[in-house]
């Protein structure tokens, strides 16, 4: 996956966008921090479809956290300190 900053990004968008057509992706960066991901929608409806084909019970579930204390108790603790 090549990587791409967002001014590189705004001057050269028509070429990037025709790379990211013949399949290609790009990690766009902001200040070589991370921010997106550019793919192809043909690519995109690949992953959806395989996504939504799974059963349900292939996901793993949250688990919750079983809180003691009234979270509002906590926060005005918090306030008085």
């Amino acid at each position: 996956m090549k990587t791409i900053s967002v001014s590189q990004l705004k001057t050269h968008l028509s070429r990037e966008i025709h790379k990211v057509e013949k399949g290609h992706s790009l990690l766009i960066t902001d200040h070589n921090h991370p921010v997106a991901i550019l793919t192809s929608v043909k690519d995109s409806e690949k992953k959806w479809n395989q996504i939504a084909e799974k059963p349900i019970s292939t996901f793993k579930r949250k688990t919750t956290i079983q809180v003691k204390t009234d979270p509002l108790d906590f926060l005005r603790e918090e306030r008085n300190r």
